[in-house]
């Protein structure tokens, strides 16, 4: 690597383990490297082959995306994380002002247990976000990878086809990182994908950030809204959140998990019967993880992170367990980077509160300014974790560890 991180993987000793794990961070994108440019914004997928692909932002406008040029970029690892291939531009953006393709920015993405294709939603345009209007949005686009990353099909602009969806939206984005594919619900090829979108709805005189959850059930070709009746701001599963991401019970129920200051907060969808209709359902009562007893409570930053589902075995009694993973920054402002985690029961029912109660700080990553993070499981059982670490010339560099589930939780489980 050209560079090494600005700290090693450290942990905080007023709140975590005293053990430091086995492999080492790689910066997979290097702030003003050869392209004198910041990268932001993590993404990472397993491919079917067991195959990683990170992409994030190289950001020629120096900004979020909406204020110009910004190029997606990814690379690959076909041994788990230990060699990476070169740099790869998957989609250029023009740089053309006020242009559709001026820009590519906020991946989110999933690789097919299926097959070999990967799906890429991200924000494009000449839009900022919350300047976008109903006939100037944040627009979106949509492209694939037909082949695990080998190659990449050129975006589709579908901006229309989102917004129709959420009428009374002005702007919208998908919350970055990793879209979910549900273990349970499967329509003829493809299993049913989740993600969640920030909206700015107007709600009478005000102007107000809602969440909502989506899915589609042809890998990402056509797209609902999740328990939405009337599309007005008032049946959002999360009023005033920020950017979302949705993960899938071992029931088949459905979380929101949204950006806020201190914490996050959580809601949880719940099918009437998933077994026979994979669409009725209802929403519970939002709750902020910092507000209920034993829940995710952290400094003064509100901050993208990833939240996972994942198999898992208790050390101590040797137990089969699903242990659900929150990655966020910890500290006072974007710093200390780490995990969250909490058992779940296998056929439990959660209420949102339920949901929200009784979390365990894990790891942490980061002893530093570190912010966006997101995670994939990789083919030898580690979790791939990719997240933004302080870069020497300030900015972000993007940094890539492989993690055991022993490693996330001092060892309680692996």
């Amino acid at each position: 690597m050209k560079t090494l991180l600005t700290a090693l993987l450290l942990l905080g000793a007023s709140t975590c383990y005293a053990q430091e794990p086995a492999a080492k961070p790689q910066v997979l994108f290097q702030t003003y490297d050869a392209y004198h440019v910041p990268y932001r914004i993590p993404a990472i997928v397993t491919t079917k082959k067991g195959h990683v692909v990170a992409v994030a932002d190289r950001r020629y406008c120096q900004l979020d995306i909406g204020f110009g040029k910004i190029d997606l970029v990814a690379r690959t690892s076909k041994d788990n994380g230990r060699t990476w291939s070169p740099d790869t531009v998957i989609q250029r953006g023009s740089g053309v002002e006020g242009a559709h393709d001026c820009g590519y920015g906020d991946i989110a993405m999933v690789a097919d247990r299926c097959s070999n294709r990967i799906l890429c939603m991200s924000v494009t345009g000449n839009v900022i976000y919350i300047k976008g209007t109903r006939a100037n949005p944040n627009r979106i686009a949509r492209w694939y990878s037909p082949d695990g990353g080998k190659s990449w099909t050129k975006a589709e602009d579908v901006t229309d086809a989102f917004y129709a969806m959420l009428p009374n939206t002005r702007t919208m984005f998908i919350g970055s990182g990793r879209i979910m594919q549900s273990r349970i619900v499967k329509k003829d090829k493809y299993y049913r994908l989740y993600c969640s979108v920030l909206t700015r709805t107007q709600m009478g005189d005000k102007d107000v950030a809602c969440n909502y959850v989506i899915y589609s059930d042809d890998f990402g070709e056509n797209w609902a809204v999740l328990g939405a009746s009337t599309l007005d701001g008032n049946d959002s599963p999360c009023i005033d959140g920020d950017e979302p991401k949705a993960e899938e019970l071992p029931n088949g129920d459905v979380i929101l998990s949204s950006r806020k200051w201190y914490g996050r907060f959580f809601n949880v969808f719940r099918f009437k019967d998933i077994h026979t209709n994979q669409e009725e359902g209802t929403w519970g009562t939002c709750v902020a993880s910092h507000d209920v007893p034993g829940g995710i409570k952290v400094g003064a930053n509100s901050c993208n992170g990833e939240i996972m589902l994942v198999d898992a075995v208790e050390t101590a009694t040797k137990r089969p367990v699903k242990l659900m993973l929150q990655s966020l920054p910890c500290g006072e402002g974007r710093v200390d980077v780490g995990f969250w985690y909490k058992e779940i029961l296998p056929n439990g029912i959660y209420s949102p509160r339920a949901f929200a109660h009784n979390w365990t700080k894990g790891l942490q990553v980061s002893k530093t300014t570190s912010a966006y993070s997101t995670m994939t499981l990789q083919k030898d059982g580690r979790i791939g974790f990719f997240w933004e670490e302080q870069s020497t010339d300030n900015g972000y560099n993007m940094a890539y560890i492989p993690l055991t589930i022993s490693e996330i939780t001092g060892g309680q489980y692996k």
